[in-house]
């Protein structure tokens, strides 16, 4: 594109502008809200319950947008059944008690995993193609190991289309991240300036039908290891004028994710005797791939998972 817009010159350049302007006027004004609740409860041999709830609010001026959004996974699982000896009763050290009356124990559910995130940017128009944009973000996900992580930024974006049946834009600009994770890391730095690379893209298949594709990625300025990407795409199918159903693929990468501190490092052994006679000092374990004794013979630190995934089906209400 940028070579054919060099080649072509004025003509082009006006004939971009105005189908840039044309863009604008057919662009829909006003607020505009969507709100997504999944939910999935189990019940007999697994409790578990799985709650995912966003919100993203919308203003579209002639020459400027403003997108608010908050998102929540939150997902209670119980543990395995077990059964409780009745309390009261005595025995030797050492021992066990003999036939213990007992009863099955089944606990409730309790949270396992949780992500959160807040976000907000706002845009203007700076020409028919370009603008300017700023924002801010806040996570959270237990599971990666992020605790808190704080993203501001601002930068410049170019509008490739922007009208009623489709939009899609792209920023560039520089950020600043303020990071809290579960377990204190060297390798990483606390706060850093970065890089920040963006796209936005919508399109409506029909007038029942739309895909969505956000992605953003930021890069560590001063170690370029340290980047995240977080990309989202997702086809929203209208049941009515205020209901749909949405389908969404969410990844997350995370180049150099959190550290996870005091690892078990364990084997499974198993006891070799070469002269088969107990007691006389060649006996050795012999480690194996299951089964046999397990022993704990250390901790060590390992790093969490780059890549989390997140499938979800909601319900959509569309104000």
């Amino acid at each position: 594109m940028l070579v054919a817009f060099a080649g072509v010159g004025h003509d082009c350049a006006y004939a971009q502008d105005k189908d840039a302007g044309k863009d604008k006027e057919e662009r829909k004004l006003g607020w505009s809200n969507t709100a997504d609740l999944s939910l999935v409860v189990t019940g007999g041999n697994s409790d578990s319950v799985n709650l995912g709830f966003s919100d993203q609010l919308n203003r579209v001026w002639k020459d400027s947008r403003f997108e608010f959004e908050v998102s929540a996974i939150r997902t209670y699982k119980s543990d395995d059944r077990f059964f409780l000896v009745e309390p009261g009763l005595e025995f030797p050290v050492g021992g066990g008690p003999q036939t213990p009356a007992s009863s099955l124990v089944k606990p409730e559910p309790t949270l396992d995993v949780s992500n959160y995130l807040v976000r907000g940017e706002y845009e203007n128009d700076l020409s028919l193609r370009w603008f300017w944009n700023a924002g801010g973000s806040w996570y959270s996900n237990d599971d990666a190991g992020i605790l808190n992580r704080y993203v501001a930024f601002a930068g410049v974006g170019n509008k490739w289309v922007d009208n009623q049946r489709r939009r899609f834009a792209t920023s560039y600009g520089v950020s600043h991240t303020d990071r809290e994770e579960e377990e204190s890391d060297p390798e990483k730095d606390r706060h850093f300036a970065g890089v920040r690379v963006a796209w936005d893209y919508t399109e409506h298949f029909n007038a029942g039908t739309t895909f969505d594709s956000d992605l953003a990625t930021n890069v560590n300025l001063s170690d370029s290891s340290d980047h995240s990407i977080s990309t989202l795409n997702a086809v929203t199918v209208s049941v009515t004028n205020h209901v749909a159903i949405k389908a969404s693929v969410q990844w997350l990468f995370e180049n150099k994710p959190a550290l996870k501190t005091d690892l078990d490092v364990i084997a499974y052994v198993e006891l070799v005797n070469p002269d088969g006679m107990p007691g006389t000092g060649d006996e050795r374990f012999r480690t194996t791939a299951s089964g046999g004794t397990k022993l704990v013979l250390g901790a060590a630190d390992a790093r969490k998972e780059k890549l989390d995934t997140i499938i979800r089906t909601a319900l959509v209400i569309k104000f």
